[in-house]
């Protein structure tokens, strides 16, 4: 028995910044691989048929000999010696020839009796015999057999013992596209791809699913001492840098794709007005263009009112007067209005930027979780053409890119976006929540993956598109050992933020009064005999009356995230143990909707599309907690060790056994916990008849071999 590890088990999360990319891991049994014992066991001979035929010949001998042939002969022999003594009575002597005559009749068939019966003994003493010696050579075979099946499987249990069970599953091709999954599932997906992507390129995460489903992954890249850049938009988008990069036509470009570019029927003259006007505009600011500088120059254009310090004096003359003429900026008002009115809730954006030295090894551009408005959805749209620009202008190393919640974007600005890294070699991977409308029309540009689809058409279509004859197995394996001593240890590490405002306000009222009185007359000794004695009298009278008010008012707000890491080890040992060793694999379904609907929260179903046609389904488990067991490696499962050979029987058996089984094939696909091959497994491993806790058992976590803090930034960002 081994302490548990309670430093190590935190410490693997370290692990989760390893190369390569993943989307999590895959199961496989390691007791898959168990090559069962070849020999059959002993068989008990069975007795020669002759000891048997003999033994009821010999009875039936015997039988007829002591019935008939005895009973007969002593009844002939009585009569003579009966008729001898009659004789014997009129002449006064026994005949010696009748004496004789009775022997001679006795002796036959008393000697036919005895070698009966002396040849019924012989031969049941040959078959009892015969059988102790079959039954004392079979259970010395059986106790040779049970000692090589032993060996062999503790041989087996020795090898297998630390073959890794959960491998992980890589990220397929530059392009993937996600769909289904809750947030819960979004935030764990991004925190395995994020932080293995982290050990090999930078990462740009836009988060537009407005639940900040990547708070786990940025907490974890700063623990590791990355370089992180979060925004948070629109509460902090004063100090946001979204587009401090961008010159003033690629700042024009993307305003009028943002305000046009989900209406592909949008007319071409109003675009190409919208492109003009901003375009002169940006011009007359000079290099100094920002979102509010371009809202002031189209509020001077329109007329209107602006004590604003935006533009300098000569600008808003320039603007006002020499930019257009007056007849044109009255066809164009319809135009200056609708701009003025998209920038203008974006008019702080970068007013107040942070300390910041370049962009952060991890990017991570979030709306935050304020009520839909307009402002988010304007800035939905600016974020990708800014991310758009970014890819396409980037000369140096260019990161990864995850877009969650690409639900709010337009088909057009993901098409391009998606040309984009493709042209330029940047793994893509977006988030839907739905299989409808633009991610409906996406499907199918790279490879696919899904989670949990609640909404029953979602399913439908997810069904139709991976092929409703495929299946695929959640499987449940269970071991019963029973026990009557166990230790369990458990460790945990929780982080939340709150925030919590309060007030008081205590109101009251009371009032009291009262009213007292009270008198007396004392007398006291005098003079002589008394007779003039002293007297006093007393009175006393009082009231009081008071009061008082208090008032009492309690408010209070609580806000509080967190997600724990923790880890339970069990170790049962006892006496009282139960050779029961159960398999079930009962859950075998075909894609079907109402599948896809209940899938586990961490499962992803990843289909990928085979090189000679079809479709390939891997499950997947992208817990990230998963990093903390044992038996994990952060690439995929390897081979495992080829077979060992049987060790040899030490003496002949009784019955030949049959022929040994055929060996495992030991290029077998993998079978992950909840979706293991349809074929039925091998026996697992036996339990051992001592008592004991059952073999391999791990009583504690391993402390990773040589933990990672990150690999230095490589897309400008700092170490």
């Amino acid at each position: 028995m081994r302490a548990v590890d309670h430093g190590g088990l935190l410490s693997r999360r370290e692990r989760l910044f390893t190369p390569d990319p993943r989307l999590g891991w895959v199961f496989r049994d390691r007791w898959w691989f168990l090559r069962p014992f070849p020999e059959a066991p002993p068989q008990q001979q069975a007795l020669p048929d002759y000891l048997a035929r003999r033994v009821l010949q010999t009875e039936q001998l015997a039988q007829r000999r002591l019935s008939r042939t005895l009973p007969v002969s002593a009844t002939i022999a009585m009569v003579l010696v009966l008729f001898a003594a009659c004789s014997a009575g009129g002449s006064g002597s026994v005949s010696i020839g009748s004496l004789l005559l009775a022997a001679v009749v006795l002796a036959p068939g008393a000697a036919l009796t005895w070698w009966a019966v002396r040849q019924r003994q012989s031969a049941r003493k040959a078959h009892d015999l015969a059988q102790q010696q079959i039954i004392g050579g079979y259970q010395d075979q059986a106790r040779q057999w049970h000692a090589r099946k032993q060996a062999h499987d503790a041989a087996e249990r020795a090898r297998l013992h630390d073959l890794p069970e959960w491998g992980a599953a890589r990220r397929p091709g530059r392009r993937l596209d996600v769909f289904g999954g809750t947030l819960w599932a979004w935030e764990a997906l991004l925190t395995t791809y994020g932080t293995s992507t982290l050990a090999v390129q930078p990462l740009l995460v836009l988060d537009l699913s407005r639940e900040v489903v990547s708070r786990e992954l940025v907490e974890l890249a700063q623990a590791a001492w990355m370089g992180v850049d979060a925004q948070l938009l629109p509460s902090r988008q004063a100090s946001s840098g979204l587009l401090a990069d961008m010159t003033p036509r690629d700042l024009v470009d993307a305003i009028v794709e943002s305000m046009h570019g989900g209406t592909p029927d949008a007319a071409r003259a109003d675009r190409s007005m919208d492109d003009r006007i901003l375009t002169k505009v940006c011009g007359a600011l000079g290099d100094d263009v920002t979102l509010g500088r371009i809202a002031a120059a189209l509020r001077a254009l329109m007329g209107e009112p602006d004590d604003g310090d935006a533009l300098t004096r000569d600008e808003r003359r320039h603007i006002a007067n020499e930019l257009f003429t007056v007849e044109y900026r009255r066809q164009a008002h319809a135009n200056l209005s609708r701009i003025e009115s998209y920038i203008h809730p974006l008019e702080d954006l970068g007013t107040a930027p942070a300390d910041r030295e370049g962009a952060g090894y991890l990017t991570c551009v979030a709306l935050d979780s304020q009520a839909r408005n307009v402002r988010s959805e304007l800035l939905t749209d600016l974020i990708v053409q800014w991310v758009t620009h970014r890819i396409t202008a980037s000369q140096a190393s260019t990161p990864a890119l995850v877009v969650a919640g690409a639900d709010e974007l337009a088909r057009r600005h993901l098409e391009r976006l998606s040309d984009a890294c493709e042209r330029r070699g940047v793994p893509l991977t977006l988030l839907f929540r739905r299989l409808r409308e633009t991610s409906a029309e996406m499907i199918g540009g790279g490879a696919v993956a899904f989670m949990r689809l609640g909404n029953h058409e979602d399913a439908a279509r997810a069904a139709d598109f991976i092929g409703r004859d495929h299946r695929f197995v959640l499987s449940q394996i269970t071991k019963n050992v029973g026990g009557n001593e166990s230790h369990t240890t458990t460790e945990t590490e929780g982080t939340g933020d709150s925030e919590t405002y309060s007030t008081s306000r205590t109101t009251g009222t009371s009032r009291n009064w009262g009213t007292s009185r009270s008198s007396g007359t004392t007398y006291s000794g005098g003079e002589m005999f008394g007779l003039f004695p002293d007297r006093s009298t007393s009175h006393q009278r009082g009231s009081n009356r008071g009061g008082s008010t208090s008032t009492s008012d309690t408010e209070g707000t609580s806000t509080s995230t967190s997600r724990n890491w923790s880890a339970a080890y069990s170790y049962a040992e006892g006496t009282n143990w139960s050779d029961a060793d159960t398999t079930q694999r009962v859950y075998e379904y075909v894609v079907e909707p109402v599948t896809l609907q209940h899938l586990p929260d961490h499962a992803l179903l990843l289909v990928e599309s085979a090189p000679g046609g079809g479709r390939t389904i891997t499950p997947v488990e992208c817990d990230p907690a998963i990093i903390t067991l044992d038996r994990v490696t952060t690439g995929p499962l390897p081979d495992p060790p080829p077979p060992q050979q049987a060790l040899p029987a030490p003496g002949p058996a009784l019955a030949s056994p049959g022929p040994a089984p055929q060996p495992q094939q030991w290029g077998a696909p993998s079978a992950p916990q909840w979706a293991a091959p349809t074929a039925p497994p091998p026996p697992r491993a036996p339990l051992s008849t001592r008592p004991g806790p059952p073999p391999g058992q791990q009583t504690g976590p391993r402390p990773p071999d040589d933990p990672r803090q990150g690999p230095p930034p490589l897309f400008g960002g700092r170490t």
